[in-house]
This record gives structure tokens, sequence and C-alpha cells, in this order.
């Protein structure tokens, strides 16, 4: 009776050890499945937004340093105002000219006017933006002194990406008023809700027309930046005035001084005799009437006195 018992024993622990050995054994396919799904999207905080270019978003997928990718798509815009003292104005100006060409930007505005014998230069360049710092540094080379310089920055990067996401929103719009204008037309739809999604549609474009010029102006401002030059003679390039000495000229102009004090004298003397004589005629002539009348009634009183005296 031992023998049989012993191998139901020996039986059960063995079925034991192979339930623990099945149960800790891994399970191909629910690991599969695990590594099927870990591919899923990325969290919306690590995405790339969508005001981003498109070349930030390759080189941050690339491996890029995502704030280098975003610090080379910044829109800046660089202005300088500049007061140079040159040999030369005139060669100056062509030599700026020149250099604008040669860094692929150009000259928007050149004036040129006379100060006394040398000519003074107001000259406005745009360059890239690129070669901001390059042409500064080449201006300052051109000048004998730089008299005044300054230089400013504006940085539109959150303006631009703003209007550039908001284009993008009222362009999305405007394809899905299109298909929806489209469809109502096929259903035969009535004429005012086509026209209610037409004028929508004219709103919409016309906001369209207003952020892209935004847009392309700040391309333009950013793309090139702006150098304002004012170019004035060093004054050892100034000549030296020697003027001449005319005779002829001074005889005249003395002839002229001495006609002029001529006629202010015999002007003079017709309003004296015109203006001032009858003036005191009129004053006087009573005083002189007054200081008569005392005169006679003085030599008559003395008379009568005479008179008396001698009674």
């Amino acid at each position: 009776m031992k023998r049989p018992q012993i191998a139901i024993v020996i039986l059960f622990l063995a079925a034991l050890l192979l339930t623990a050995c099945g149960a800790s054994a891994p399970a191909p396919q629910v690991v599969e499945k695990v590594v099927m799904q870990s591919p899923v999207e990325a969290p919306a905080a690590t995405r790339a937004p969508a005001a981003v270019s498109k070349d930030v978003a390759m080189g941050v997928a690339n491996g890029a340093p995502a704030s280098e990718m975003l610090q080379e798509t910044r829109k800046i815009i660089y202005n300088a105002n500049m007061t140079l003292v040159v040999e030369d104005t005139e060669s100056a100006a062509q030599d700026i000219a020149d250099m604008a060409a040669g860094m692929g930007g150009y000259v928007a505005s050149m004036n040129g006017y006379r100060n006394g014998d040398s000519m003074v230069y107001d000259v406005t360049i745009r360059i890239p933006a690129d070669k901001f710092e390059a042409g500064r540094n080449a201006l300052h080379d051109m000048a004998v002194r730089v008299e005044n310089e300054q230089v400013n920055t504006d940085d539109v990067t959150d303006q631009y990406y703003d209007i550039d996401a908001r284009l993008r929103t009222l362009k999305a719009t405007e394809e899905e008023l299109t298909q929806l204008l489209k469809e109502t037309r096929e259903r035969g739809g009535k004429v005012d809700d086509i026209m209610k999604i037409y004028d929508r549609l004219i709103q919409i474009r016309s906001q369209i027309e207003s952020l892209q010029g935004q847009l392309n102006r700040l391309d333009k401002l950013t793309a090139f930046s702006t150098i304002s030059i004012h170019l004035q003679p060093h004054i050892l390039s100034k000549p030296i005035e020697n003027p001449e000495w005319r005779p002829a000229e001074i005889v005249h102009s003395s002839f002229e001084s001495l006609m002029n004090v001529l006629t202010g004298l015999a002007t003079l003397l017709i309003q004296f005799v015109i203006v001032i004589v009858p003036v005191l005629l009129i004053l006087l002539l009573p005083l002189a009437l007054i200081i008569w009348l005392i005169h006679r009634w003085q030599q008559r009183r003395q008379v009568k006195e005479e008179g008396d005296t001698a009674e």
C-alpha cells in the first residue's frame, strides 16, 4: 500500500512543479503587442509649434538643438544711422554704392547738395541682414572719422509668427467655405445661404490679403538691413578760399554808399522844411503873440508911470 501512495505523492509534486514553471514563462504575444503599440503619437508638449517653419521642424527631427534652430529663424530688423567724415564725399558716395551692390544690396536713396565749395551727401543703402556688421565695418574703414553712429534692432519674431498663424487659419477657413459654397450650389441651396457664404468668403479674403501684405513687409524688412549715412568732407580736404581784391567794385560800392548818405540828408532836409517848420510855426505863433502882448502892456505901463512922475 505504501508504494502506490508514494507514487501518487511524486506525481502530485511533479504536477505542481510543471504548473509553477508554466506560470513563470513569458507570454510572447503580449510582449509583441506591447512593442507594436509603443510608437504612439508624441504628446502635445513635445510637438513643434505650428508657427515654426518647416526648416526648424526638420532640424529638430535630425537631432539639431531646438534653441539653435529657433535662434536662426528669429525675425529681427536692423537699422543704423551714421555720420562719416571722409576725404572726398563724391568718391565715398560711389564707393558706398559699389559696396552695397557687391553685398547683394542696393542704394535706396542718394541726395547730394553743395555746402560752400564742398558736396555733402545723404545715402541710404539696404544690404542683406547677415551682412549688416560687415557693411558697418566697411563704412568705418572708408571714413577719416566716425562723427556719430546709432544702431537699432527690432525683434518682430512674435509678431511675424502670430500673423503667419492667423494667415494659415484664415486660409484653411477659406478652403472650407469654398467647399461648402460648392456643395450648397450643387444641392441647389437657397440664394440667401449662398450669398451669406459668399459674403463671408469676401471678408476672409480681405483679411488674408491684409495679413499677407503685413507678412511680406516684415519679410522685406528682416531680409535686408537699412543703413543711412551722412557724408561730410574733412576740413583738410576743403579748398582754401582766397577772395580777389577788385578795386573797381570797391569804388563803385563807395560811390553807392556816398549817394545813399547824400540822399538820406536831402530827404531829412525836405522833411524838415515840409513837416517840421510848419509844425514849429503853429506852435510858436501863439507863444510869440503872448510875448508881444506882454511887452506892449509893459511899455504902456512904463509910459504912464513916467507921466505921473513928470506931474
